[in-house]
């Protein structure tokens, strides 16, 4: 058997964009048993509650580096855009955990990969960036899968699946922001500030709602941090070892982990509407992230580096 250390430097000397590729692959996994995990803890917790342990976790993960940097790494100079970006972020969280607690999983996963046309749509919109008329054809078909995932007209409209959309917008605008923060900000403290200032946030409605967790829950709820924790890492290391058009696609590995899962624990059979949906909705943002990766070549080449 080939020894832990050899396995490692055998993945390290491969390409960067397969590298990329098998960590996207692995947190897709981890985020598809991170929903498994909610909607297992639904059943026991609300919403708030739901939200409050998973930005617990998250300070908790980001402690050992504040503590490493001291007050000195921890100043910012823009405490209006977190405010504003925390808002967006709790408010997302708490509409996809409610998702999640009443909506197929295979379905929250599918209206969740909408969140990259939204940031497309807001980058351009609010921060000026130009979209191209190929781009913005894309973002209307990438739309065009998401209604197909909702049928209207066809399909009684939840309010479970608008809030689930309305989390992959909140999202979208969260990373637009992130655009902005990362101009002046270290990734590390974005992070940091974000499950800081949810926690602080979520308190209020976490206690209000409180229930105290039974002692078979407790094991649930640090596997919620654990997933989360490390389908996160996971997408850092994806996104910094490999160019973000080749590794974004895995992203959709999502969907069968979540198909599995909620085939395995709550008999919910796939939706082949959703599965179509979700084809568009890939293509779509694939396209994107290809136009995107050739413009950024072409830019690099044109400035001669």
């Amino acid at each position: 058997m080939i020894g832990m250390g050899r396995a490692v430097t055998l993945f390290s000397a491969l390409p960067g964009n397969v590298r990329g590729a098998v960590w996207m692959a692995v947190a897709s996994l981890f985020y598809a048993c991170t929903y498994g995990t909610v909607r297992h803890l639904s059943t026991d917790f609300g919403t708030f509650q739901i939200v409050f342990f998973r930005s617990l976790f998250g300070v908790a993960f980001m402690l050992p580096w504040a503590l490493s940097v001291g007050r000195a790494g921890l100043r910012t100079n823009r405490h209006g855009l977190y405010m504003v970006r925390c808002g967006l972020n709790y408010f997302g969280m708490v509409l996809l955990m409610w998702g999640l607690a009443n909506l197929a999983i295979q379905d929250v996963t599918a209206l969740m990969f909408t969140s990259p046309l939204f940031t497309v749509l807001f980058v351009s919109l609010i921060l000026g960036e130009v979209v191209g008329a190929r781009r913005w054809a894309a973002l209307l078909v990438g739309f065009c899968g998401a209604l197909i995932i909702i049928r209207p007209g066809f399909a009684e409209i939840s309010y479970a699946a608008i809030g689930v959309m309305s989390t992959s917008a909140a999202y979208a605008l969260v990373n637009t922001a992130n655009k902005s923060l990362a101009r002046t900000e270290n990734s590390n403290l974005i992070v940091f500030y974000t499950f800081v200032l949810m926690l602080l946030v979520g308190a209020g409605p976490a206690i209000w709602t409180w229930r105290h967790p039974p002692l078979e829950t407790i094991p649930w709820i640090l596997a919620l941090g654990v997933f989360s924790s490390l389908a996160t890492q996971c997408v850092i290391r994806a996104i910094s070892v490999g160019e973000a058009s080749a590794v974004m696609p895995f992203n959709f590995l999502k969907l069968p982990f979540a198909v599995v899962i909620g085939f395995t624990f709550w008999n919910e059979f796939p939706d082949g509407w959703t599965g179509l949906g979700a084809l568009v909705i890939f293509s779509s943002t694939w396209y994107i992230a290809r136009r995107e990766s050739a413009r950024r070549a072409a830019a690099r080449a044109a400035s001669g580096q």
